[in-house]
């Protein structure tokens, strides 16, 4: 195979891209794509590629690719992984997923994709979750040193536990001098989801944002990228809502993005809520499950129905019309596992008995009954089929696919759900919770099932990355159906309105610029707020909040140096002293907003105080709950900052109280930094700070950090405001 060059980017030190023998041997492999797809692939793949620190070169960057669910973000990265290696990177680490099945899924399609058992046997060497207690250490290191030069693959969990094994092992000094400075790209596949929703609900009961697994995995990320002095950090998402960009943008700092094109068969949200709603088919009230507000105590009618739907579009699709080698199905009803059991249990049972009663003499009334169940439910199934098939036709395949489908329970602690073997049975029916949702690829999904009931609304992520059944559906779309409660129906349909938007505007825009639309502009405004919940603004969102703001120093100090120099500040009261006389500005909510979205903040726990925040004020200001707020600059003459104490808990460095107390007596006495605020209005401290501390590298560093007080009445307002 000959070689292809091309130049990318002028701008990026004329990095020449070779589309070298893994590159086209993968194109060659991709059967299912015409050639325009398969260009687009490799462009889109190459625009990433070019801004990648490139071998030979002790530097680091951090990129955003943002494609659709079940768009093909997978195939994406295998293609930049070709790419990457026909230009001379030595190492790909791939961040799989928090869950087991996700893991093996993507190594295995990885080996799938690249042959890595087969004719790139001497191409690849591939390491699943590596560790220097199994030795993996000496395995990659004398990986590195072959003459055939193999990129070495890295398959690993998204939990701090597998990435700080890893870690260890690129700080070995075995892995660490082989590598030098070659080029290692890590691909964080679903990277959003280390990002703020779940975290921020887990802990809203609590009174602050403490460190969990969600910011240890963060930590690990960082501890794992000091180890290489080359890398380019590449997140993958699908679902850049607000809070994740707010967020991105202070603890991940990407340089660029890039948005994929999906490939012309994909079927999408506009497919099935815009363009195609009659395939989404309502599960009345009644029928909607939740363990405590409606733990149904019988099967509903309406799984009964899709059960019979999807057994006879597999009669047709697959036994008659021969369209599809199978198809699949999926139950997820609740995160609960024992609902999940109980539904599997009615699955079992229901697909059981029909074929046992099918199997019944002409004549039995059993088996007339059960056919005229069918019958009602083969309008359903053929109404958007050109000239269906008979149901006598259908009706007799109905009783070979019970006879050849796959039922599986899909949760964690079951043994069953570590391999599918699609190909293996004629139809498939997966019931699960989570393991279901986000990455999890249900091959050949043409039915849904999804009764799962929320109390308020979703996360706008979420409810998208609960969309298995979106993907390459074309060939069999007429027999697709989706059955969701009405609130859900509604949820995607106003979800499906801004996806679009969202998009094109990432297109034309800067992340920095698209950021700036995310907290400003209403109309970029989904369902962002709704990840607040009542508990997070009575708990977290209220009375004053001190920041740590420890890192991004001198960018910090610039922003608030400019800031204030175009600031027009009137002083507040005179109490006496350089260290009590502070000023304040007046300014409207897009002010503010636009102030905590510049002043950047890369501590977990802040930087999701600062996003909630946001979203906080975006909420009471599309409301007209809020139009001004007001910012103060403390203690401004003390040019030397005010000192404060470092503390260190647990490995975190942390500012001691930044807020003075009060000084009773005297006709000057003061009310404290607390005190100095306008009751009924958000108000921000700027805090000039000196720190303290026993070591050379903190004692006497200027720092700048914040004070926030959320005022009582704006909880009220929140808690009183319906919700929707």
């Amino acid at each position: 195979m000959s070689e292809t060059i091309r130049i990318i980017d002028q701008s990026s030190n004329d990095y020449k891209i070779i589309r070298g023998i893994q590159t086209q041997g993968l194109l060659a492999r991709l059967s299912n794509l015409d050639g325009e797809e398969k260009e687009v692939l490799v462009n889109e793949a190459e625009k990433i590629l070019s801004k990648c620190i490139r071998p030979g070169v002790k530097d680091n960057t951090t990129g955003i690719v943002i494609g659709y669910v079940q768009s093909g973000k997978t195939l994406s990265f295998t293609t930049l992984t070709t790419l990457a290696v026909d230009n001379g990177f030595r190492v790909i680490i791939y961040f799989a997923g928090i869950k087991v099945n996700l893991l093996q899924q993507t190594t295995k399609r990885l080996k799938k994709e690249l042959a890595t058992e087969g004719e790139n046997s001497r191409c690849f060497k591939v390491f699943t979750g590596p560790e220097v207690e199994g030795n993996d250490h000496i395995r990659i290191k004398n990986a590195l040193g072959l003459n055939d030069k193999p990129a070495i693959l890295i398959t690993v969990l998204k939990h701090f536990g597998d990435i700080k094994a890893l870690t260890k092992i690129f700080q070995t000094p075995e892995v660490s001098q082989a590598i030098g400075a070659s080029g290692v790209l890590i691909i964080d596949d679903e990277a959003d989801q280390a990002s703020l929703n779940t975290y921020a609900r887990k802990n809203s009961k609590t009174e602050d944002w403490a460190e969990d697994e969600y910011s240890s995995t963060y930590a690990s990320i960082l501890n794992l990228r000091a180890a290489l002095p080359n890398h380019s950090y590449i997140q993958y998402t699908a679902t850049p809502q607000g809070p994740l960009l707010v967020n991105i943008m202070d603890l991940l700092s990407p340089k660029f993005h890039v948005v994929l094109t999906p490939g012309k068969t994909y079927t999408g949200g506009k497919t099935f809520f815009e363009d195609n709603d009659d395939l989404i088919l309502r599960i009345p009230d009644k029928e909607v499950y939740h363990y405590r507000a409606n733990n149904l105590a019988d099967c509903p009618e309406s799984l009964i129905n899709a059960l019979q739907v999807f057994l006879l579009s597999v009669a047709i699709v697959v036994n008659i019309q021969k369209k599809e080698r199978f198809l699949s199905m999926m139950v997820h009803a609740d995160r609960e596992q024992d609902a999940n059991r109980k539904f599997d249990s009615w699955v079992r049972n229901l697909v059981e008995s029909w074929g046992e009663r099918l199997t019944k003499p002409v004549g039995d009334p059993s088996r007339a009954e059960l056919i005229a169940e069918f019958k009602e439910n083969y309008e359903e199934a053929i109404k958007r089929i050109k000239n269906p098939p008979t149901f006598a036709d259908v009706i007799s395949e109905v009783m070979q696919v019970t006879l050849d489908i796959n039922i599986q329970l899909v949760i964690q602690k079951t043994k069953a759900v570590r391999e599918i073997d699609w190909s293996q049975y004629r139809a498939h029916i997966l019931v699960g919770a989570d393991m279901l949702n986000r990455g999890y690829t249900i091959e050949g999904l043409n039915v849904s099932y999804m009764p799962r009931y929320s109390i308020g609304k979703s996360n706008a992520d979420t409810i998208q990355q609960r969309c298995r059944f979106f993907g390459y559906k074309q060939n069999y779309l007429d027999s697709c159906r989706v059955y969701l409660p009405k609130d859900s129906i509604l949820e995607y349909a106003e979800y499906v309105k801004h996806e679009e938007i969202m998009r094109s505007k990432l297109r034309e825009s800067t992340l920095e610029k698209f950021e700036q639309l995310l907290v400003l502009d209403g109309s970029m405004n989904p369902t962002r707020n709704n990840i607040l919940s009542v508990d997070l603004v009575r708990q977290k969102l209220c009375g004053w909040r001190q920041m740590n703001v420890l890192q991004n120093i001198d960018e910090n100090a610039n922003f608030v140096r400019d800031f204030v120099a175009n600031k027009k500040f009137t002083n507040y009261k005179d109490f006496g002293t350089r260290d009590r006389n502070h000023r304040f500005i007046k300014v409207d909510i897009k002010t503010v907003m636009g102030f905590l979205k510049d002043f950047k903040i890369s501590n977990m726990p802040d930087a999701l105080r600062k996003s909630s925040t946001i979203q906080y004020l975006r909420y009471l200001a599309d409301r007209h709950k809020v139009d001004h707020a007001y910012i103060f600059e403390m203690a401004f003459a003390v040019e030397e900052g005010r000192g404060r104490a470092l503390l260190r808990d647990n490995g975190q460095k942390k500012i001691s109280n930044i807020f003075s107390g009060r000084s009773p007596g005297g006709a000057q006495q003061y009310p404290g930094d607390k005190g100095i605020l306008f009751e009924d209005s958000f108000c921000v401290q700027i805090h000039k700070v000196r720190l303290e501390d026993t070591s050379l590298e903190w004692d006497k560093k200027i720092v700048y950090t914040l004070g926030i007080y959320y005022p009582e009445m704006f909880s009220h307002t929140f808690i009183g405001s319906p919700r929707g």
